[in-house]
C-alpha cells in the first residue's frame, strides 16, 4: 500500500489537471466583445432600452461606440421608458434629443415617458 504522502500527491496532481482543464474550457467559451460583428452588436443593442445605450454602451470599446453612434438603423424606433431610480439623475429631454440626432433623419417611431415638452415634439417632427 502506498504511503499517505504519495496518495496525497497523486490527488493534488489530479486536481491541478482538472483546474487547468477548467481554465482552458473557460478561455474557449469567452467572447471578445470588441471583436463581435456589427450585426451581433446591433442585435444586443436592440434588446436594450435606448437610455441604457445612451448612458454607457458606447463606452465599452471602439466597435460598440461606432455601432451606438453611427448606425441610424439602431435609432429608427426609439423607446425610452421611465426608470424611477434614474429619473433624478438624467436629463430626459437632452437624451431624447441625442437619440433623435443619432437616427440621422430615419426615426419612424418615438416612445418616451417624460422625454420632452412641446418644443421637443416640434424638434422631433422637424427631424
Amino acid at each position: 500500500m502506498p504511503s499517505p504522502s504519495r496518495r496525497r500527491g497523486a490527488r493534488h496532481r489530479r486536481s491541478r489537471k482538472k483546474a487547468a482543464a477548467t481554465v482552458a474550457a473557460e478561455e474557449e467559451r469567452s467572447v471578445n466583445w470588441a471583436e463581435m460583428p456589427l450585426d451581433s452588436i446591433l442585435a444586443v443593442f436592440h434588446k436594450l432600452d435606448h437610455i441604457d445605450i445612451l448612458m454607457g454602451a458606447d463606452q465599452v470599446c471602439h466597435s460598440w461606440r461606432r455601432a451606438a453612434r453611427d448606425e441610424p438603423v439602431l435609432w429608427r424606433r426609439i423607446v425610452m421608458r421611465g426608470k424611477a431610480d434614474l429619473s433624478s439623475k438624467i436629463h430626459r429631454q437632452g437624451m431624447a434629443c441625442a437619440a433623435v440626432q443619432r437616427s440621422a433623419g430615419q426615426c419612424e417611431a418615438f416612445c418616451g415617458e417624460y422625454a420632452g415638452d412641446d418644443g421637443f415634439l416640434l424638434y422631433l417632427s422637424e427631424q
